[in-house]
């Protein structure tokens, strides 16, 4: 389907705190890479470290899926975005978001995640996936 049929509730679905899974070409096999994820409306948006192999692949093929699946307690659903990938260098701001909405700061663990993702911030590249195509199960 296109993104513009999509329902309201599966844009709620989105911006729930879920991990997604970015899918890519690599070599010799595609690669699958679990992630932290913001969902714009229009646009599935997460950071890297810039030098990540997947960083180098996407800007060779930038042809990308990304997978959100329910949790196992919940009912059977998912939804794929597959679209064109670009990368920008313009990543803290989101790497401060998304610190935010997956790491837990009630517990020592969270709080030490957040500190030492936020540390490397300004070396994180952003990665936008534009949705060409949206298909879902549930």
């Amino acid at each position: 389907m296109h993104l513009r049929d999509m329902q309201e509730s599966t844009h709620e679905f989105l911006r729930k705190t879920r991990l997604g899974t970015l899918v890519h070409a690599g070599e010799p096999w595609p690669n699958a890479v679990p992630v932290w994820y913001e969902w714009t409306g229009s646009e599935i948006v997460m950071f890297s470290r810039g030098d990540r192999p997947k960083n180098t692949y996407l800007a060779g093929d930038p042809r990308a899926s990304f997978l959100v699946a329910a949790e196992t307690a919940e009912p059977v659903y998912w939804v794929v975005i597959e679209g064109t990938a670009t990368i920008d260098g313009d990543a803290a701001g989101l790497v401060e978001r998304l610190c935010d909405k997956y790491c837990d700061l009630d517990t020592e663990s969270g709080r030490e995640l957040k500190a030492d993702i936020m540390a490397a911030r300004h070396e994180a590249v952003r990665i936008r996936i534009s949705a060409d195509r949206v298909r879902q199960f549930g």
